[in-house]
Order: C-alpha cells, then structure tokens, then sequence
C-alpha cells in the first residue's frame, strides 16, 4: 500500500479538504460565492500560473497521510462511538457520522472516523469566511480516502448549515469558473471537471449537492480521468445517508 501511494504522490493535492480542493486544483479559476440579495458577490480567485499550486489566503491543514498500521482488507467503517440524527432534513450529532462510508478496503487517510473541520479551516480567504457567516455555517466534517485498488482518491466534504434555507443558499451561490460535467440525478447537482493547477498532479473532478441543511462536496482524483457515473454513484450514496442516516 505504501509503494502504491508514493508512486501517486502527486495526485496528493486532491486529499486538501473543502473549497481549498476546488481553489487549488482549479489554477486561474474563480470560486465565487455570489448573493440572490443585493450584497456584493463573494470572490476568492487564485492566481497562479499553470504549472503553480495556488496558495490558499487561509494555510489549510496539513493533509492526512496514509496511516501505516493499516492493512488492506481493515474495516473502513466508522467508529460506533460517533453517532447522528436526522430529522425532516435536520441534522444532530457528530457531523463525521453522516460522512459516505468508505468501502472496506480502502486506505483511510487520518482518522477512520473522518476529521471536524472549522469555519477558518474551510475559508480559504476573508471573503469565503463571510460567505460562511452569510448563510449560518455551523460545523464541517471531512474524510479522504484511497480505494483498495488504488485507482482513486475520494474526499468528502459536508458543511452543516443553521438551517436548510442556509445549505440551499450556500449551494445555489457557489459557482466554479470550470467545465461543468451533466450528471443526471434526481438531486441538486453542481459536477465540474477540475483542470489541475500543477503539472505533477492529475485532473479530477467534483460535484455539489446539499441535502437538508447539510451542503455536500465530493471530489476524485485518479491515474486517468475519473468518469461521471463514479461520481453520480458517489453523490447518489451520501445524499442518501444524509437523507435517511443510513
């Protein structure tokens, strides 16, 4: 497992979590989040040059790395201790319950259990942190993990908001300056294939969605071009634990 992460180890810009994902991948786009009110639209617009990560204004985490005492074949299911509610779209509990489940050998990156993650953490500049605030953002979770044949990187994202008007809002006013990718879903959906912004790293693509007042972000990363039915497939799996707990 080692030597199959390390051969990929410039694919690892994907595992960076949240809007710091689709900045960083996406060299020269613009991640907007605007407002359906008359206040002035919220921009953050990463400026380096095609062969350049961008730097985020707020410095992410550090990203997860493979834990070495995992084997393939370990269960990738999240701890019984961590445990969430839904009700009629709300969500209680730890947020890191509601995360897609990884299948069981796959190579969770950090804490099997996922990661909370803060409004600062999300932020990648002033201006996205006061979109956050805009629509009542309350609390984040992430997991990032390496599929047992090692084809793809997969990092989910959820942002829980103050209400379902906060995630929908959220939602309807983020935008991509990238491809768009039809996904056909019965659900909300936002797909965009994400030029990378380092000549070292591969193209990924990623998706948007909310469910209740749980906004969703899924992005994949592989050796070739991740396909769209993997990615609906995806989206389709976490809308529905988000939607029924299961």
């Amino acid at each position: 497992m080692e030597a199959r992460t390390n051969a990929r180890t410039g694919a690892t810009i994907a595992v960076v979590i949240g809007l710091v994902v689709l900045a960083t991948l996406t060299a020269g786009a613009v991640v907007a989040i605007g407002s359906s009110s008359s206040d002035s639209a919220v921009t953050a617009a990463p400026s380096a040059s095609p062969t350049t990560p961008t730097t985020p204004t707020t410095a992410p985490p550090s990203s997860p790395s493979p834990d070495p005492t995992r084997t393939a074949g370990q269960s990738a299911s999240p701890s019984s201790t961590v445990t969430g509610a839904v009700h009629d779209g709300a969500h209680s509990g730890d947020l890191r319950f509601f995360l897609l489940t990884p299948p069981k050998d796959a190579e969770i990156y950090g804490d099997e259990t996922g990661t909370a993650v803060t409004r600062d953490e999300v932020g990648v500049s002033a201006d996205i942190k006061r979109g956050l605030s805009r629509y009542g953002f309350k609390k984040g979770a992430q997991r990032t993990y390496l599929t047992g044949d090692g084809a793809y990187e997969i990092s989910v994202e959820l942002l829980r908001f103050g209400s379902t008007a906060g995630a929908t809002g959220y939602y309807d006013d983020f935008s991509l300056d990238s491809p768009a990718l039809a996904i056909d879903s019965t659900h909300p959906v936002k797909a965009y294939r994400l030029s990378s912004g380092s000549a070292e790293s591969t193209d990924a693509v990623a998706a948007l969605s909310h469910q209740g007042d749980v906004h969703i972000s899924i992005t994949v990363t592989g050796e070739k071009l991740p396909g769209r039915d993997l990615l609906k497939r995806l989206l389709d799996q976490q809308y529905q634990r988000l939607a029924t707990g299961r």
